[in-house]
């Protein structure tokens, strides 16, 4: 971990050591004693905790991967419990206790030609599910409680999937989106396995990396960004782009995710090769700030109220957007 001067958005001295290669993936894991921790997942094949106070890590590293860890996520359940689930290159997701760092359950285990992606959907009777998307174009879903399959999304896609992510919407529903290298984001309900609206079709090419955004008149857009240097922002209950493209990173763009602020306000964050974190008001599309972190940046996470997680080369930083 990192620390960063927020007058002149610089690291100051080195990064807390831990992971032995490039971290891929970062995600806040809030915990029903009242702790939060940052979860990171890296090429080294292992999965780490942190203190985000400290910056030291909270017990040991979570071995049993056998490839690059690209996906981590916190998983609530009913019961007072919250999971984390991971997505390796090695094709499977495993789910781990992060008050004991043990694994639960056997691995999921996805398409043997694909590597997969995994988020949590929380559906209205209380569970959460999870959701995975394969190279294969297909969306599983699962009941990580019982690590059993309770359902298959039919995506449509004529692409390789590229992320799969889920979008609450105002009617209190949870929906799950799906981006594919063929140049759409589709919406679906998981219980019923049907397609919401049509397909959102966007055009890059080479996939495309969505977060849900709720803004002020109540409604849920959708930010979409890709290899191609840009982030749109789209209405899913009309499937119209909402403003221009917002421009001003000059490589591919790794991650979008929505930043809640104190005040209420929504932002949203993207994160590119180009080594750095922008952050932009999606109701002005305003560019807002630039973060310059040195190193290209692989993923970047929401950690409470202002403030961001940033996954990269050397390591992963907390810091403050400074926009409140």
């Amino acid at each position: 971990m990192r620390l960063w001067d927020l007058v002149t958005d610089n690291a100051v001295g080195a990064p807390v050591s831990g992971h032995t290669e490039t971290v891929r993936a970062v995600a806040e894991i809030p915990l029903f004693d009242g702790r939060t921790l940052l979860a990171t997942g890296s090429e080294d094949q292992t999965v780490r905790l942190w203190d985000p106070a400290t910056g030291q890590p909270v017990g040991d590293p979570l071995t049993g991967h056998t490839g690059s860890v690209r996906t981590v996520t916190a998983v609530p359940l009913p019961n007072d419990r919250t999971l984390l689930a991971t997505a390796s290159d090695d094709l499977t997701v495993r789910l781990w206790d992060p008050l004991t760092s043990q694994s639960v359950g056997d691995p999921l285990i996805g398409d043997p030609n694909s590597w997969i992606k995994v988020t949590a959907v929380p559906v209205p009777d209380g569970r959460t599910l999870l959701a995975t998307a394969s190279h294969d174009l297909t969306v599983l879903l699962w009941d990580p409680a019982t690590g059993q399959q309770v359902g298959k999304l039919p995506t449509g896609h004529t692409g390789s999937a590229t992320t799969v992510t889920a979008v609450p919407i105002p009617d209190g529903r949870t929906l799950v989106a799906t981006s594919s290298r063929d140049q759409t984001v589709h919406l679906w309900d998981p219980l019923t396995s049907r397609p919401v609206g049509a397909p959102l079709t966007i055009d890059t090419s080479m996939g495309s990396f969505v977060a849900a955004v709720p803004v002020p008149d109540g409604r849920t857009l959708l930010a979409t960004s890709g290899w191609d240097q840009t982030v749109r922002l789209w209405d899913p209950a009309t499937g119209l782009r909402v403003g221009d493209r917002l421009t001003g990173h000059i490589s591919w763009l790794v991650s979008v995710v929505s930043v809640p602020l104190p005040d209420g306000r929504t932002l949203v964050a993207t994160a590119s090769l180009d080594g750095t974190v922008r952050l932009w008001d999606p109701v002005t599309q305003a560019h807002l700030k630039s973060i310059k972190v040195a190193t290209p940046v692989h993923a970047v996470a929401a950690y409470r109220e202002g403030m961001i997680a940033v996954a990269m080369d050397d390591g992963f930083a907390v810091l403050s957007i400074g926009l409140v």
